[in-house]
């Protein structure tokens, strides 16, 4: 039975700390040559997302974990708003907290 992941958090506006609702939530895992895309979620109107994954997504020879980051865009044509840092060798549960910028949402 493959390793599960979950990838957990809210979006907030960085100025006023407000959720975000409706932002779509990209998680990719973090590599050399070509980046691996974990899953999408949207974000409720609390501004939380959830996006569930196995190994299977992201496993290679050389990499047993996966090296986390997540994309924040726009709803419709996608645009991106915010992008986090990587983390490292992520956990079976990872919560984020992502804060974007109010210039950034137009």
């Amino acid at each position: 039975m493959p390793f599960r992941y979950r990838i957990f958090g809210v979006v907030r506006e960085a100025e006023s700390g407000r959720p975000l609702a409706g932002l779509r939530v990209r998680a990719f895992d973090e590599d050399l040559l070509l980046d691996d895309a974990l899953g999408e979620a949207t974000t409720d109107e609390a501004g939380r997302f959830e996006i569930d994954f196995t190994e299977l997504r992201f496993r290679d020879a050389f990499e047993q974990r996966p090296d986390v980051y997540l994309r924040v865009l726009s709803p419709g044509a996608g645009r991106e708003l915010s992008v986090t840092r990587v983390r490292r060798n992520a956990k079976g549960d990872e919560d984020f907290e992502v804060w974007v910028p109010r210039a950034s949402l137009g």
